[in-house]
């Protein structure tokens, strides 16, 4: 009978350090310097991409969070989408061996999946380890996954993140809590779900215009764009880009010619 791993005394003291920081985490700038700080003492990696169901859509909304140059937005498109991207593909996978956390590649002695894999090496994830999160009706409502991991994938990998990622899931759903709570504020206050600038933005991105040419355009830096495109895909509960202008042409914000 094989026994559960169990953390060396340096590891315990960063869990319970990691775990003590995550209460003291209600936005998302502070839940990237606490991935990057606490949790990447215990698991290091360059990406951590957040899935969970939030209700308003079907499947899972998807978040990033990134240190790499490496994996732009073109990249994370392709792993968020619904049909073909890491959701449905991390489900097959978990379903097939009866474990929630997933590693890619695989352990020498189990199988690939091979769209998994194709997934993760042509989208410059490198590598990921992955952990799914039920909920009270017995389905899936979250994963979360750690990319371009530098240590093993290993078993005490797989412990540690089954011991974080529950605390990790808390301090997320606080930072959604408190975004749809600013935002319905704001909402109330200026009657606009979006800003003037990001309305321009928006209508730019529907006429087929780059990050830079926007920059360009407005004559502001391509990160300044990033971050405002950033916030309207949260403000309009969207994933991508494109899935941001048809939810805006859905709301009345863009018009559909």
């Amino acid at each position: 009978m094989s026994h559960p791993p169990r953390l060396d005394d340096a590891d315990r003291t960063r869990y319970a350090d990691a775990v003590e920081a995550s209460f003291g985490v209600s936005s998302r700038h502070q839940f990237f310097v606490w991935s990057q700080s606490s949790v990447q003492a215990l698991i290091p990696h360059e990406i951590l991409i957040c899935g969970i169901e939030d209700g308003s859509r079907q499947g899972m909304a998807m978040h990033r969070f990134s240190a790499s140059r490496y994996f732009r937005q073109e990249h994370f498109d392709i792993v968020a989408d619904p049909l073909t991207g890491l959701m449905p593909r991390l489900l097959a996978v978990v379903e097939g061996h009866r474990s929630s956390v997933v590693f890619c590649p695989f352990e020498s002695n189990r199988p690939a999946d091979e769209e998994l894999l194709a997934l993760v090496t042509d989208n410059e994830l490198k590598n990921l380890a992955a952990q799914l999160v039920m909920g009270t009706r017995g389905k899936f409502e979250a994963f979360y996954v750690f990319s371009r991991l530098s240590g093993e994938l290993d078993v005490r990998l797989g412990y540690v993140i089954e011991l974080l990622v529950p605390h990790l899931h808390n301090a997320f759903l606080r930072v959604l809590a408190t975004e749809r709570e600013a935002a319905g504020t704001n909402t109330q206050r200026s009657g606009r779900l979006v800003t003037p600038r990001q309305e321009e933005i928006l209508n730019l991105i529907k006429c087929g215009k780059t990050n830079s040419e926007i920059a360009e355009m407005l004559s502001c830096s391509p990160w300044t764009i990033k971050n405002h495109i950033q916030a309207i895909l949260r403000k309009l509960d969207s994933n991508t880009r494109t899935h941001a202008i048809a939810r805006a042409m859905s709301l009345g914000i863009l018009s559909p010619d």
